[in-house]
C-alpha cells in the first residue's frame, strides 16, 4: 500500500493473481472474480470510471465468446447514462485501485454467462410471471453481487429463476435430456 492508502494496478495484473492454481480461466472463475471483488467492493475502484463522475455504477463481466468488461453509471444530476467497454485483451489498459479506506459509494459487481443460452430447463417452481412445471430456455446465469440467478424464455415471456427453481435438462442424454438440478 502506498503512503496514501492506494494500491493501483490493473484489471490484467489483478485476473492474474486470481488466476495462479487455475488450468484455464473460465466463465466460474469469472463468476469467483466478480464475486471476490463484490466482497471487497468498499476498497476497490476503477480510476479511469472515478474521473468521469459516475454514480451507481456497475461492474459486469460479460462472458459470451470472449470475457468482456462493461462498466455503466449514472451521470450525475444530468439524468444522463455512460457506458465503457473493454474487451479481455484491453485489461492491462484497465487500472484498478485498492484502497485502505473503505469508499463512500461502492461498485456492485456483476456477472452475464451466456455459456448456457439455448439450453432447456423445467421451472420447478414459478418464476413470475411464469408457472411451475412450464419448459423454458435458458438465456443466461447472471450474478448481481451474491444473488445468482437464470434468465429464462418462454411463449415470448422471459423471467428470472434462481437456481434451485430449475431443473436443466441434459444436452447430452440421447434420451432427450435427464434433468438435472441447477
Amino acid at each position: 500500500m502506498s503512503s496514501d492508502g492506494v494500491e493501483v494496478g490493473t484489471l490484467a495484473g489483478l485476473v492474474e493473481r486470481l488466476a495462479a492454481g487455475f488450468d484455464r480461466p473460465d466463465e466460474a472463475f469469472a463468476r469467483r472474480l466478480a464475486a471476490a471483488l463484490h466482497e471487497r467492493a468498499a476498497h476497490v475502484s476503477l480510476p479511469q470510471i472515478e474521473a468521469m463522475g459516475l454514480e451507481d455504477v456497475v461492474v459486469t463481466f460479460y462472458m459470451d465468446d470472449e470475457l468482456r468488461l462493461v462498466v455503466t453509471g449514472n451521470l450525475g444530476d444530468s439524468g444522463g447514462q455512460a457506458s465503457v467497454r473493454w474487451p479481455e485483451g484491453e485489461f492491462g489498459r484497465v487500472s484498478v485501485a485498492i484502497h485502505e479506506a473503505p469508499l463512500d459509494a461502492p461498485y456492485l459487481f456483476a456477472t452475464l454467462d451466456f455459456s448456457v443460452r439455448g439450453r432447456q430447463a423445467v421451472l420447478t417452481r414459478a418464476a413470475p410471471p411464469l408457472p411451475a412445471g412450464l419448459d423454458v430456455t435458458l438465456r443466461c446465469l447472471s450474478t448481481v453481487g451474491g444473488e445468482v440467478t437464470y434468465r429464462v424464455a418462454a411463449h415470448g415471456r422471459e423471467a428470472s429463476a434462481p437456481p434451485d427453481a430449475l431443473s436443466i435438462l441434459d444436452p447430452d442424454d440421447p434420451q432427450g435430456g435427464a434433468a438435472t438440478e441447477a
